[in-house]
């Protein structure tokens, strides 16, 4: 992870996001994911990137480890891993904010797609590049 772009962000739990338990539904947690995955490919990506690929999801692996309940301020993180072809692994880390007790870790596997064909696109080393540190 140390030449990854790690993007991070906050989430405060409010009733909305609350299930049956009193505590974040598990659904919500993949919502999270998938919106930070999102905002890390916009916050990256160039334009044309943007207008001509997009990433689908092939596969979720996630470990609930904790609760949060209303009012908990959690840290989200995201990054990319291993690629092969269309394929690119990204992580994710949920935590308590206050004491970075572990919530969630989770794997997604997404495939590259061109916009226009709707078919995979190989993962060339421009993409690759936007998720390296650029400090």
């Amino acid at each position: 992870m140390e030449n990854l772009h790690v993007f991070s962000r906050c989430i405060r739990v409010t009733d909305h996001h609350i299930d049956a338990l009193q505590h974040v539904n598990n659904v919500q947690y993949l919502q999270w994911m998938m919106e930070a995955a999102e905002q890390h490919w916009q916050s990256r990506a160039l334009p044309e990137m943007i207008c001509d690929l997009i990433w689908v999801v092939r596969r979720h692996e996630i470990d609930y480890l904790g609760q949060a309940m209303v009012g908990d301020e959690l840290l989200l993180r995201t990054w990319t891993g291993a690629y092969s072809g269309a394929v690119w692994w990204r992580h994710f880390t949920i935590e308590q904010a206050s004491n970075q007790s572990p919530l969630v870790t989770a794997a997604t596997q997404f495939a590259l797609v061109n916009r226009k064909t709707g078919k995979p696109q190989p993962i060339r080393q421009p993409t690759v590049a936007i998720f390296q540190e650029q400090e």
